[in-house]
Formats: C-alpha cells, sequence, structure tokens
C-alpha cells in the first residue's frame, strides 16, 4: 500500500500491485476538530455522528487493486457529502454569497454545516461568519472532492471504466427522523439513489456478496446515497457509484466506541464483497 496524506484532510492509500478500476471513499470516518470548530457542546456529543472503524472494515480495498481515500476532519464541522449549496443560512452571520439549494437535510440540521446532532442537540450558540464557513469549504471539502474526483477521473481514463463504493455506518436502531422508531434496521442497505447511479449487476454483486453469510441487506430503504454518488456517477459514461450502509450493530460497541465480538466476521464480510466487486471490475 502507498499512502498519500493531504494534511489534516484526508488519506489515499493506492495499491502497490496490479490495479482494477475500484474505488472507494469513507468521507465521515475523520477524527481531528479544527481549532476554529468551537461547539458549544462537548465533543462525545459530536463523537455520534462519526462513521468509526469504517476506512478498517473496508482496508482490504487495497488488497484488491482499489484506491481508498478517507476524510481525517470531523462531519460535524464540514459534511463532504453534501453539495455546498445545501447550506442553512440562519446559520450564517453576514450575507451568504452563493447560490444556496437546501434538501430534506437542511431540515433536519444535517446540511453542509451541521447544525444539530440527533435532530434536536444544536452544535454551537453563534452564528458562522461568512469567513468561516469559506474556509471549510475551501480548506476541506474542495480538497477533499478533488482527491476523489481524480482518483475516479484517473482509473476512468486507464480502464475505459469505474466503479465507486461510498462507505458509511448507520446506527442499529431506527428513530424518528428516518420514521423507523423502534425498529431494528438491516444489517447492510445499499443505496443507487433508486438506480440512478449504478447499473444492475454492479448492485447485485454487492447485495449477494453481503449476504452471503446470512446477513440481512435493503436495497434504497431510507439511505439512497447523497451528494458523493450523485455527483460522481455516469452509468451511461462508465461511472457507476453506489453507498453502503453497515449497521453498527454488527461489529461495534456503540456506547463506548469499540469493536464487539462480530468485528472480524463483518470485516471478513466486507472484505470478500470488495474482492468480488474488484473481479467484476475488471471483467467488464
Amino acid at each position: 500500500m502507498a499512502r498519500k496524506e493531504l494534511q489534516n484532510v484526508l488519506f489515499q492509500d493506492d495499491p502497490e500491485g496490479p490495479r482494477a478500476p475500484l474505488v472507494l471513499d469513507s468521507p465521515h470516518t475523520g477524527r481531528l476538530f479544527p481549532e476554529d470548530f468551537r461547539p458549544a457542546i462537548a465533543m462525545e456529543i459530536c463523537n455520534r455522528v462519526n462513521d468509526w472503524f469504517i476506512e478498517d472494515l473496508f482496508g482490504a480495498a487495497n488488497r484488491n487493486g482499489a484506491v481508498l481515500i478517507q476524510a481525517l476532519f470531523r462531519r460535524a464541522y464540514i459534511d463532504p457529502n453534501r453539495d455546498t449549496a445545501d447550506l442553512d443560512l440562519d446559520m450564517v452571520d453576514g450575507d451568504w454569497p452563493d447560490p444556496v439549494s437546501q434538501t430534506e437535510k437542511t431540515k433536519r440540521g444535517a446540511s453542509l454545516i451541521w447544525k444539530l446532532i440527533d435532530g434536536e442537540t444544536r452544535i454551537y450558540d453563534r452564528k458562522l461568519s461568512v469567513e468561516e464557513v469559506n474556509l471549510r469549504i475551501n480548506t476541506y471539502w474542495r480538497p477533499y472532492h478533488a482527491a476523489l474526483k481524480t482518483a475516479l477521473d484517473d482509473t476512468h481514463a486507464a480502464f475505459g471504466r469505474v466503479l465507486h463504493i461510498n462507505c458509511h455506518s448507520m446506527p442499529e436502531m431506527g428513530d424518528e427522523r428516518w420514521g423507523d422508531s423502534g425498529q431494528r434496521r438491516a444489517d447492510f442497505i445499499v443505496g443507487t439513489r433508486d438506480g440512478t447511479t449504478a447499473g444492475a449487476a454492479f448492485t447485485d454483486t454487492v447485495v449477494a456478496a453481503l449476504g452471503a453469510q446470512g446477513h440481512s441487506v435493503a436495497v434504497n430503504e431510507k439511505f439512497k446515497g447523497v451528494e458523493l454518488i450523485k455527483r460522481y456517477s455516469d452509468p451511461a459514461a462508465g461511472r457507476e457509484s453506489l453507498q453502503i450502509e453497515v449497521n453498527r450493530g454488527i461489529y461495534m460497541d456503540e456506547a463506548n466506541i469499540l469493536p464487539n465480538a462480530q468485528y472480524d466476521d463483518t470485516k471478513a464480510v466486507i472484505s470478500e464483497m470488495i474482492a468480488r466487486v474488484a473481479k467484476l471490475a475488471q471483467a467488464r
């Protein structure tokens, strides 16, 4: 594995052996809090929205010829899986100069700059200046997107195609915001924005591999994919992207942020899935 680092922004792990037309990214695993974050709540509360251990669970990428990019900054600080136009103007002190296009994420307090944790706990006791928001966009959001776009473009140029897996985790149990309060979620949820970002062969390969050991797998249920797979997919041009959400209950103790007894088994299932997808990508 050859690791590149963009300080405080991302790690990019490139395979040292033969390449496959496959790129993975993990935008919500970052643990760094930039000094200008200054939340009004404990950092432990911000931990609730992190995708813990995902970069390790998907670590087989490089052994299978794929690139793996992981963010180093916290999503509570700025979320790379949002459009820069998805901004809550109530959080900004001053006149925002750029166009705004708000989504359901804005209403939930989880837009580009998060307002709320768990839909109710306010992160800030202040507004952010226009300069602060632009600093976050230009220092973290844009470099992350630039690195991912370059990896995808370079792979597509080399092979004429590229498959992209956007890697995430989700709470074990549902909640009111998603309309599944009190329900245990599937072990894995695969999102393709209702089939618009990835074809059937790619999707079916992922679903079959994740379910091969008896795990439950749902497709486009609640978590359909957001900005990253929307922005970088174009199936007609040989660019397919899908999102995978891993239920935290099958790999970690959410309360204590520790791997649980199922961790190694879950990692093995994900590793096998990556191997199958890499073979699919190379065979096309």
